[in-house]
């Protein structure tokens, strides 16, 4: 299989093999919001970290399913400051700043809700218990917002039959404006690629791999405060409540050793 090779464009920077968006999350929205007022086919958002860069250069398909987003976000602090510091070794622009996952979900439903549109999350455990969290954050009180969750599948990594034909005439049925999925990296984004096709046949303007960002927005997990955030230190934080990801923080380390291997790379003019 050949390699997808990364997209650029006036709004990307090329770090790693990845084509990332590089500015706001204002500039940011008002892209999406241009990609999607007539579109022909979906549009894929996905927001790798240092994990899932890591993640991607071990597992090819991986690879190619990334490069095939419309867009990728910098979701990781880790993303920039890399991208800072290869920026200065071989002269060339960086990342200007993180977009939290959370952060662009959070717009894209004060978005949904103004324009009527409907939004379907699949993924994620107990959100039925949650949703009036959305309301009464703000994000969709006084507006329009219709707001739709289905677990999805019991074992994503093995879907059944019905499981699959369950989400397939939910979303024929329902025909929502945004699918949000949350089934963690590879699964949501491998699952968006092979659901593109259905997708845009039912009129979906946007579909994003969100990961935990809902567990955030529905009170599951509480976010990191603005000074932490401010520090790059919301990772710290959540690693607090569930320290069972320390394990994943390793692959920072193997992050960090791409990033070397790349500065020891001859410079290319």
């Amino acid at each position: 299989m050949s390699q997808q090779k990364p997209k650029k464009t006036d709004e990307t920077v090329l770090l790693l093999g990845r084509s990332l968006f590089s500015n706001d999350i204002d500039s940011l929205l008002n892209t999406i919001k241009q990609k999607i007022i007539r579109p022909k086919e979906t549009l894929v958002v996905y927001t790798p970290n240092p994990e899932q860069i890591v993640l991607a250069q071990k597992d090819n398909k991986f690879s190619q399913v990334l490069n095939k987003g419309d867009i990728l976000i910098p979701d990781g602090v880790g993303v920039v400051l890399a991208s800072k510091i290869l920026s200065l070794w071989h002269n060339k622009p960086a990342v200007k700043t993180r977009i939290a996952g959370v952060d662009l979900v959070k717009k894209l439903l004060g978005l949904a809700g103004e324009n009527n549109w409907k939004v379907l999350l699949l993924g994620g455990k107990g959100y039925d218990k949650g949703l009036h969290h959305v309301w009464n954050s703000g994000i969709a009180k006084e507006t329009k917002l219709s707001l739709i969750w289905e677990s999805g599948y019991e074992d994503i990594s093995q879907p059944s039959k019905e499981e699959e034909s369950d989400i397939q005439s939910l979303i024929k049925k329902t025909k929502p404006d945004v699918v949000f999925v949350a089934f963690g990296a590879p699964w949501q984004e491998l699952w968006l690629d092979e659901h593109r096709e259905l997708l845009s046949n039912s009129g979906v303007k946007l579909g994003m791999a969100v990961g935990g960002s809902f567990d955030m927005l529905f009170g599951k997990i509480k976010r990191a405060p603005l000074f932490m955030r401010a520090m790059g230190l919301e990772w710290l934080y959540r690693l607090i409540q569930e320290p069972w990801r320390w394990r994943r923080q390793l692959q920072l380390f193997v992050f960090m050793g791409l990033v070397l291997r790349e500065i020891i790379k001859p410079k290319t003019k």
